[in-house]
Order: structure tokens, then C-alpha cells, then sequence
């Protein structure tokens, strides 16, 4: 399935968002959420729970001090994940795989394993990412675990999030497969702020 889906990834044929021409950019503001809003967001949480295997390319940009961008990748098939980052001519490139509790961190300077990566990555590279949160907050869902507080737009998608000490403003969404997907949304906490573009869905059956 993992190889299935990194050469779905790899190749971005024609069957790569075929419907996303059309984008929405939530507006609502916080406290207008209408039933058919909540119905709405109940009918999404449902359809993407089902979704345990995607993949992903897009851009990962880190913003105010110490900035960067370059290109993203993430592969999930069930617990499992496989996310690439690399900038302009493979500088800074990393790869991430494993489960939650087990994860792999490789980079030019070696390869480590680890339960806590955030640390890790924060350690050896000197920037971090929030893996186990990010793997459903990229699909537009909060993370299971802590309750988080959200905000809805009037198609009952996601505006904004806080979760985990992580601020979410999901900005545009795209049609995949027939699902509402974010396209564009930032992630900040009290150090780190990053910018996320997601160009590219393939949605496994």
C-alpha cells in the first residue's frame, strides 16, 4: 500500500485534483455557526475519520525569525507516515517515518530514532514540527486527545483551531476525490509560526 501510494505521490498525474478549481476561503466570524453549519461539520469530521491512507505534496514555509521554505511530501497509510521536507536544491532536507511512539529522523548528519521527534528535531535541526498533531490537522480534523476549541466557517469546515498549544487558521480548501480538503492554513505556537500550501491530494479507496 505505502509503495502504491509514494508512486501515486511521485508521479501527479491527471487524477491529481481533478475538481480543484474550486476553492472556498472561510469568513465566518467566531460565534455565527449555524445548525446547518454543525451538521455540516459532523458530516465532514464522519467522511474524513474514514480516510487512514493519503498523500500529499506541497510547500512548508517557517516565518519570522530564522525563516525558510521548501517542499513538503506526507504519506499515511494507517498509523504509518512517511514526510519529507527539503528546500531549494535538497538544503535542510528531512525525512520523517514511523508510528506514533517509533519514529525514524533522518538527516544529512544521520539517523536517529525516537519517541519524542519534536524534541529531536528541534535538537538536531534547530526548527520542529508537531508530527502526531499534524497528521489530522493537514486533513481539516482536530487531533484525538485533548478537547479543542473551534471555529467553524458556513460550510461547517474549519476556520481556526486551538489544540495542544497550537494555533490553526485553515485559509482555503480544495475538492479531492469529493472530499473538502485544506489547500492553505498556518500553524503557530508561542515560538514557531509556519505556513502550509497543499497543491497536491491523492486519496487512497
Amino acid at each position: 500500500m505505502r509503495r502504491a501510494l509514494a508512486q501515486a505521490a511521485a508521479g501527479m498525474s491527471a487524477l491529481w485534483l481533478a475538481a480543484c478549481a474550486g476553492t472556498v476561503r472561510p469568513t465566518a466570524p467566531a460565534g455565527t455557526e449555524t445548525p446547518a453549519a454543525r451538521a455540516a461539520w459532523q458530516a465532514q469530521q464522519t467522511a474524513l475519520a474514514r480516510l487512514g491512507t493519503f498523500a500529499l505534496r506541497g510547500r512548508l514555509a517557517k516565518t519570522g525569525f530564522g525563516g525558510f521554505s521548501g517542499e513538503l511530501s506526507w504519506i499515511q497509510d494507517g498509523s504509518h507516515f512517511e514526510v519529507h521536507f527539503y528546500g531549494p536544491l535538497g538544503v535542510g532536507a528531512v525525512a520523517i517515518d514511523g508510528e506514533p511512539g517509533q519514529v525514524n529522523i533522518r538527516t544529512k548528519d544521520g539517523s536517529y530514532e525516537t519517541d519524542a521527534p519534536e524534541q529531536l528535531m528541534q535538537d538536531k535541526l534547530g526548527w520542529s514540527l508537531p508530527v502526531d498533531g499534524l497528521r489530522y490537522w493537514v486533513l481539516g480534523l482536530p487531533a484525538p486527545g485533548t478537547t479543542p476549541q473551534l471555529r467553524l466557517n458556513p460550510e461547517g469546515l474549519l476556520q481556526s483551531m486551538d489544540q495542544e498549544g497550537w494555533h490553526l487558521d485553515y485559509l482555503e480548501y480544495q475538492t479531492a476525490d469529493g472530499y473538502r480538503l485544506p489547500r492553505k492554513f498556518t500553524l503557530s505556537d508561542a515560538q514557531r509560526s509556519f505556513r502550509v500550501v497543499i497543491d497536491q491530494w491523492s486519496l487512497a479507496p
